[in-house]
C-alpha cells in the first residue's frame, strides 16, 4: 500500500521530475527496511552496535564543537566569505550543536534515537551519558521529550515503570528542559514559545493545502510554504505529498511491526534487545510530530533500518539465540 501510494502520489504530482528525484530516498529506505528484516540474529547485534559506535563518534564531534568548534566554523565563514551563513551563526550565537549535521534539531533526532540502543549493552550507563550530554548541548526540547516518552514506553515494557523511574524520567525532562531554556538567548525569536508559534502556523498552512488535494496529495517532493521547505510535522506532510493512502499506509506498516514484534514478546529471550528497538522507533516518531526528520536521509535511512530490525525473523523463539554483548 505505502509503493501503491507512492505511485499515485507520482501519477499526480504538481511536478513529476521533482517528484523522481525525492524518489530514491524512499526506495533506499525500503531496501534497507527489508534488509534488516531479513537479517539473522548475529547480524542484527552487529548493525545495533555499528550504529552505537557511530553515535559515539557523532557525539563526540559534537561535544568537541561545543567546546572548540564554533570559532572553526566562524574562521571558515569569515575567509570564504559564504553569503549565506544566517543558521550557521545563529545556532553559534545560541552555542547550538550540530556538527556532522546542518542542523541542532537533526542531530538531537538522530542521538536521541541512538539512545534506546545502548540500553542492550553491558556498559549502557557511560554510553547513556556521553549520548545524552551531546543531546543536551543541541539544546532541543522535542528531541528530549521524544527520548523521555520513549523511556517511558521501555520501563512499561519490560514491566519496571515503578514510581521511582517515573519520578526519575520527570525529573531528567524538567533538569534537561531548564537546561535548554535557560542557555538560550532572551530575544524573542529564539524562545521556545516562539517556536511553537512558528509551528501551529506551518500546520494550519499545512492542513489548508492537505483540504485541496486530500486524496492524491501533491507529490513527492512539491511540498513549500512561504517560509519553509518542512511543515514540521512528518505525518502532516505525508499526507501533503502522497495523501491519504500515504499517511494510513505509512502507520499501519510502523503498527504491523511492533505487532509482529510485541506478539509473543513475553517469551522471548531477547525481549530487551525488541523492546529498545522498539522504544528508538518511538523516539523518531514522536519526535516528528513537531520536526522533520523523516524526509532527511541522514537519520531517515538509519530509522528505516532499526524499523526493520525489530521484526522477528520468524515466530519461533530460537530464532533469537543469547548474544554475547
Amino acid at each position: 500500500l505505502f509503493c501503491l501510494a507512492l505511485t499515485i502520489s507520482i501519477a499526480f504530482s504538481l511536478n513529476k521530475l521533482n517528484s523522481l528525484r525525492e524518489l530514491y530516498k524512499y526506495i533506499s529506505g525500503l531496501l534497507l527496511f527489508l534488509i534488516a528484516a531479513s537479517l539473522e540474529y548475529e547480524d542484527k547485534i552487529k548493525v545495533i552496535h555499528a550504529m552505537i559506535i557511530t553515535g559515539l563518534v557523532i557525539s563526540v564531534l559534537a561535544i568537541y564543537q561545543y567546546f572548540f568548534g564554533f570559532q572553526h566554523i566562524l574562521d571558515y565563514i569569515s575567509k570564504q566569505k559564504l553569503p549565506d551563513a544566517s543558521f550557521a551563526l545563529d545556532y553559534i550565537s545560541r552555542k547550538r550543536v550540530f556538527s556532522p549535521f546542518v542542523t541542532p534539531n537533526t542531530l538531537a533526532g538522530y542521538l536521541a534515537m541512538i539512545i534506546p540502543l545502548t540500553l542492550t549493552h553491558k556498559n549502557k550507563i557511560w554510553l547513556i551519558m556521553l549520548l545524552s550530554s551531546a543531546l543536551l548541548l543541541t539544546k532541543s526540547l522535542g528531541a528530549l521529550i521524544s527520548l523521555v516518552l520513549a523511556l517511558g514506553l521501555y520501563f512499561y515494557l519490560q514491566g519496571r515503570l515503578e514510581k521511582r523511574r517515573i519520578i526519575l524520567l520527570f525529573g531528567l525532562a524538567i533538569i534537561g528542559a531548564l537546561f535548554i531554556i535557560r542557555s538560550i538567548t532572551y530575544m524573542q525569536h529564539l524562545q521556545p514559545i516562539f517556536s511553537a508559534t512558528i509551528r501551529l502556523g506551518y500546520w494550519k498552512d499545512t492542513v489548508e493545502i492537505i483540504r485541496a488535494s486530500p486524496i492524491t496529495g501533491v507529490g513527492i517532493g512539491n511540498f513549500n510554504l512561504a517560509h519553509s521547505r518542512y511543515a514540521h510535522n512528518s505525518y502532516l506532510q505525508i499526507w501533503v505529498e502522497m495523501g491519504i493512502l500515504g499517511v494510513i499506509s505509512i502507520l499501519w506498516l510502523i503498527l504491523a511491526v511492533f505487532k509482529s514484534a510485541l506478539k509473543n514478546i513475553t517469551k522471548n529471550t531477547q525481549k530487551n534487545q525488541i523492546i529498545s528497538l522498539i522504544a528508538a522507533n518511538i523516539v523518531f516518531l514522536a519526535h516528528n510530530l513537531v520536526d522533520f526528520t523523516f524526509f532527511l536521509p541522514e537519520v531517515a535511512l538509519l530509522w528505516w533500518l532499526i524499523l526493520g530490525l525489530v521484526i522477528p525473523k520468524d515466530n519461533n523463539e530460537n530464532s533469537y539465540r543469547n548474544p554475547n554483548l
